[in-house]
């Protein structure tokens, strides 16, 4: 027999790395569902915590269950084993005597020594209904007070969907545009991911999803008083991202939220809690599933986009042959445009010979060739789509958007699967089976998920969007060879991850085509940089783009590869702006494609593309660190690589004018030696410095990689 009983924690400490680890604990009373986290820092409070749970449209309290019990008993562990290695202990929230729900639980997992907690929920319906979400926690009123300024702190919070920018704004701007704006969620409102940061004391709370297989976790930040920034209330919530979507709950069925820890870390930069949220999130989302990385290449898309031709891909791929592969590219990726319509994968004329010819031709040329679909888009046309209008999506966002949306998400042109669908699966592994093994690709880039990933009506009410794509996409991806690479573009960062080595991220740099056939280059903007975080505009192109991955290097090979949009070193750049583009991808450490017209490349911008060092730097697979990311500047200036056996420092001068600065080793660059040798890594020069600092004058839009050498 079970004995119900208040239970207070030990707290345990621990020496990692000469951080003072600790775990948090839970406070509660008895026959009470109000509980708090704590840490032994009195900043670490998380107060006045009460779970919900949206029953047939209306969120109901736990407080409405007869029974309620706080239990400590062995239990299953709800993450996966890692370096914080002491003793578990397992608390339960038991809730029971509802009669829709026969009983609602909360577990919490506890290791002695780890600075998290992981937490999630189960229910079991009494009879049937339909669920709208569970909050896992929520509050009255504020369940965070923030000692100092407002300014002292900053949120973070990641989008729902991988290629768009998550939001870092300051407490006080919840109540601005800021908070609402977003295309896939809001920005109040972190998907997956949410931290709270003050980078001077280096604090960081983190908020995590570590899985991702019944809805999305939602984590939410709200000013319960409008002029008291000291004040946040926030909440975790399971449930649609937009919270249209519910499903059906049969009579004695059990369901499950996924998983999320909530930690708190002290003593070390808010920058390396974050990489190591990413590590924690990858050891239990990719299930044990290796990575791999296509080697570097040229994109069709971003010069041709849908126009594109057997001819041209062959001229790129000798292109490749004779003038780069000695330099390390040696990737053909053919994207949008080989099909006769979108979501219809039969050739088009431009590819007379066929696919498979183009497959067997870049094999002669010992140089690999990749192929785009995208495995949840249908065309409306399609025969077997007419058979079965059932098979479609229906969706409570469509709107009509022009076939040339780069985005593509329901629109009349292209309609998605839906996934819930028993047939659709089959039909979809079968069909894409057959064209890996025709055609030969040794990397896919699978795109445009959002469309089948949108809230909607589905064949099946008891699943969500969420389980239905993970149902589909592991079916197609079990029927393919192992060894084939998969990147995954405009999808959510979360969903049947084991089943891609790559996710996108960051948004496109340019609208694809070419500005004339007299300059016969790839259209590109630079944009302006803006100031600081508490700008609401951000112009488009490289500096969006630098804003946007500045903040996704936790997911780099933790999560998944992470997979920017290619770059470009063409004469719309001027010479430094090329070189800041291709440094900035190289130190992501990912995927590395080059989106110009390569035979129209004037010598001076090629030569760029030969230099070694810089390709070796993306050798490394290292995501470098922005170590400014969360010091208030509009987009991080100095980025750290550090590995075994070498150090690299990049910065980067995003500014219209020329920078002259002083950057101290220590506070700067967070290094504790002195006297280092430097060289520039694209001038092979060494670089004049002090013992303990460097100084640069740096021209505008320009960057200075540099390897640090005792």
């Amino acid at each position: 027999m079970i004995r119900s009983k208040a239970v207070t924690f030990v707290l345990f400490t621990i020496c990692w790395l000469g951080i003072k680890a600790q775990e948090p604990a839970v406070k509660f009373q008895k026959n009470s569902v109000e509980y708090a986290i704590s840490w032994d820092d009195k900043v670490a409070q998380i107060n006045n915590l009460t779970p919900e749970i949206k029953i047939n449209g209306k969120w109901v309290s736990a407080k409405n269950f007869k029974s309620i019990q706080w239990v400590e008993k062995q239990g299953d562990r709800l993450s996966e084993e890692n370096k914080y290695t002491g003793d578990v202990k397992y608390l339960y929230l038991i809730c029971e005597g509802h009669p829709t729900v026969s009983n609602f639980t909360i577990q919490f997992e506890i290791v002695k020594g780890r600075p998290y907690l992981v937490m999630n929920s189960t229910l079991q319906a009494a009879k049937s209904f339909t669920l709208g979400g569970v909050k896992l926690f929520n509050s009255v009123k504020e369940n965070i007070v923030l000692p100092g300024k407002s300014k002292d702190w900053v949120i973070f919070n990641e989008s729902a969907a991988a290629p768009h920018v998550g939001t870092i704004m300051y407490p006080y701007q919840l109540n601005t545009k800021k908070a609402n704006a977003g295309k896939y969620s809001k920005g109040h409102t972190g998907v997956w991911l949410s931290m709270l940061i003050n980078d001077a004391k280096n604090y960081a709370f983190s908020f995590a999803s570590i899985s991702g297989e019944l809805w999305p976790n939602n984590f939410k930040w709200e000013l319960p008083e409008n002029d008291n920034f000291n004040k946040l209330k926030l909440s975790a919530r399971s449930s649609a991202i937009y919270e249209k979507e519910e499903i059906v709950v049969p009579q004695g069925k059990q369901i499950a939220t996924d998983a999320f820890l909530v930690g708190f870390w002290d003593q070390k930069r808010p920058t390396q809690t974050l990489l190591e949220t990413g590590v924690i999130m990858g050891q239990n989302v990719r299930k044990g599933k290796p990575m791999r990385m296509p080697e570097p290449g040229w994109s069709s898309w971003h010069s041709y986009a849908r126009d594109i031709s057997e001819e041209k891909i062959k001229s790129a791929t000798d292109f490749i042959n004779e003038n780069l592969k000695e330099y390390g590219w040696n990737m053909v990726q053919i994207d949008g445009g080989w099909w006769t319509q979108p979501g219809k994968y039969t050739v088009n004329q431009n590819f007379p010979q066929g696919m498979r010819n183009l497959s067997n031709y870049a094999a002669q040329k010992n140089v690999n060739y990749g192929l785009h679909i995208s495995p949840l888009r249908i065309n409306p046309e399609d025969k077997v789509l007419k058979k079965n209008p059932d098979w479609m999506l229906k969706s409570y966002y469509k709107k009509t958007i022009d076939l040339n949306d780069d985005e593509m998400v329901t629109t009349i042109g292209a309609e998605y699967v839906d996934t819930s669908h028993p047939s659709v699966a089959p039909f979809l592994t079968g069909r894409y089976q057959q064209l890996v093994e025709g055609y030969k690709p040794s990397f896919m880039k699978w795109d445009h998920h959002y469309g089948a990933l949108e809230e909607g009506k589905r064949k099946d009410s008891t699943m969500t969007f969420l389980q239905a794509h993970n149902k589909t996409i592991r079916s197609i991806r079990a029927a393919l060879p192992d060894d084939l690479i998969v990147t995954r573009s405009m999808g959510y960062l979360f969903g049947a991850l084991e089943c891609y080595d790559a996710v996108r991220i960051g948004n496109d740099i340019n609208h694809p085509g070419i500005k004339s056939e007299e300059e016969p280059y790839a259209n590109l903007t630079y944009g302006k940089t803006l100031g600081s975080i508490e700008d609401d505009i951000v112009e488009k192109g490289l500096i969006r783009f630098a804003r946007q991955v500045s903040q996704n290097y936790y997911v780099h090979k933790n999560i998944a590869i992470c997979d920017p949009d290619a770059f470009f070193v063409n004469p719309f750049y001027t010479v430094d702006e090329a070189k800041t583009h291709m440094t900035l991808q190289a130190i992501m450490g990912g995927l590395f494609f080059i989106g110009d017209r390569l035979e129209t490349l004037p010598d001076d911008r090629l030569e760029l593309l030969k230099n070694k060092e810089i390709m070796e730097v993306n050798k490394l697979g290292v995501h470098a660190i922005p170590l400014d990311l969360f010091s208030g500047i509009d987009i991080p200036t100095i980025w750290k690589i550090e590995t075994e056996d070498r150090l690299i420092i990049t910065i980067f001068n995003w500014m219209d004018t020329e920078v002259t600065k002083t950057y101290k080793y220590k506070s700067d660059f967070e290094l504790n030696g002195k006297g280092y040798q430097l060289k520039d890594l694209w001038s092979k020069e060494m670089v004049p410095a002090h013992k303990d600092r460097l100084s640069l004058k740096q021209a505008p839009h320009s960057v200075r990689i540099m390897e640090f050498k005792k």
